[in-house]
């Protein structure tokens, strides 16, 4: 049986340095960010679920099934939104984890990532995880690992380490190189948004 690939939409976040906006539900293009997320990566995998806390009548609009973060561990950001898709998974699948604001990933970036880890385990087995990496930046939220291997996430909340980073070395995570860096741009604060606005407009 060929092997699962889960996908999950991280929007579960507080928006802080968007002014505590929802920001999967901003507009861009006329449609909601996390719209544009959906359309790139639904392709891409077997089964899609969303993360959220808020606004989620708003959310089901979408046809998604939605997870909330398990109360205790509300609040306490994207490993709080990975650990409650845990129980959701089943044996021996692969999950990618992509953020509800960036709407221009690469549209074979679950291929990608999931053939550079499998050439980078042929000579070390020890690495459970893959990102993506550009010339400026690495894009932790962009994470692909096994499900199993992601259960390490709950000893990290209990401990109450919450970087995205702890979590990344416990799999002694890799970066997969990708060429455009405009694949990998998100909205986190309101010029931001406003810049790729802008940009479509003169594009137009």
């Amino acid at each position: 049986m060929a092997q699962k690939i889960v996908g999950l939409i991280l929007a579960g976040g507080e928006g802080r340095r968007m002014g505590y906006q929802n920001k999967g539900l901003l507009s861009l293009q006329g449609r909601r960010l996390v719209e544009h997320v959906i359309d790139r990566i639904a392709p891409q995998v077997d089964q899609l679920y969303l993360s959220a806390n808020r606004d989620l009548d708003r959310y089901r609009t979408l046809g998604l099934p939605i997870i909330s973060d398990d109360p205790k561990w509300r609040g306490l950001g994207p490993l709080a939104g990975i650990a409650s898709l845990l129980p959701y998974l089943e044996e021996n699948q692969r999950v990618q984890i992509v953020s509800c604001d960036g709407p221009f990933i690469p549209i074979d970036l679950v291929c990608r990532l999931r053939g550079g880890l499998s050439k980078l385990q042929e000579d070390n087995l020890e690495i459970k995880a893959a990102y993506p990496a550009t010339r400026e930046r690495e894009h932790y939220l962009y994470l692909q690992a096994l499900g199993e291997d992601l259960q390490v996430v709950e000893s990290l909340l209990e401990a109450g380490d919450l970087r995205i980073r702890a979590l990344l070395k416990q799999l002694s995570a890799a970066p997969i190189y990708f060429d455009d860096e405009s694949a990998f741009v998100n909205c986190n604060q309101p010029q931001d948004l406003e810049a790729l606005e802008r940009k479509n407009h003169e594009e137009l």
